[in-house]
């Protein structure tokens, strides 16, 4: 039924309204200084990350067809980022980091700055690309473990699985492919093996 409704959704809203989307989060804390995320109309871009006191890294990105229909919904749902002067709530938070997100139209540019949003539409949007962001760290840091520091398998496999049960990860599907690659690396040791064999199942049967 929900992908039912994707379909809908995404058929009434054709991409080539847009050709570009970009999500930025800056932060005074915390281990990253910037998080991005550009895409175009098909679901593919790029993520850029910079931890504090290390370099940009760069990472191409496709995402599978069902957040690619979840995008599209999160970003129609805002239409298309129309009156952004109303993202930011003005209420006297926490600094949570400034979101800067852009959206490149053929009628022109939209952009909004924001720290905190009561918009349901701004929330929703807010979520997705900050669980994407999410996941995109937590596979460079795994892809980097199983090459220098494989010892720390299982501690990052829990942490996946912890994300994903607390639905901080927008994409699973993307995940599939480097938790194969852990199940068949003899390397690895046998119990991280299992935890990605495990996964793999969970995020495979939430699709069914």
């Amino acid at each position: 039924m929900i992908s039912t409704v994707f379909s809908l959704f995404f058929a009434f809203f054709p991409l080539a309204d847009f050709t570009s989307f970009t999500y930025c989060h800056e932060n005074t804390r915390g281990p990253y200084e910037t998080q991005c995320i550009q895409l175009d109309a098909e679901a593919k871009g790029e993520v850029k990350f910079k931890r504090r006191e290390a370099e940009t890294v760069n990472v191409p990105i496709q995402l599978s067809t069902a957040a690619r229909e979840k995008f599209i919904a999160v970003v129609a749902g805002t239409n298309y980022l129309d009156h952004p002067e109303t993202f930011e709530s003005g209420k006297k938070i926490a600094d949570l980091g400034a979101k800067h997100v852009t959206i490149e139209m053929a009628g022109g540019k939209r952009e909004a700055t924001f720290n905190y949003s009561m918009r349901k539409d701004v929330t929703e949007l807010s979520t997705f690309f900050e669980g994407l962001i999410n996941q995109e760290t937590l596979e460079f840091d795994i892809r980097n473990a199983m090459q220098f520091e494989k010892l720390s398998m299982p501690k990052r496999l829990e942490h996946v699985e912890n994300e994903l049960k607390a639905n901080r990860i927008s994409d699973p599907d993307r995940l599939i492919p480097i938790l194969e690659k852990i199940e068949a690396d003899q390397q690895i040791m046998n119990y991280a093996r299992t935890q990605a064999a495990k996964i793999k199942k969970q995020i495979q049967a939430a699709k069914k």
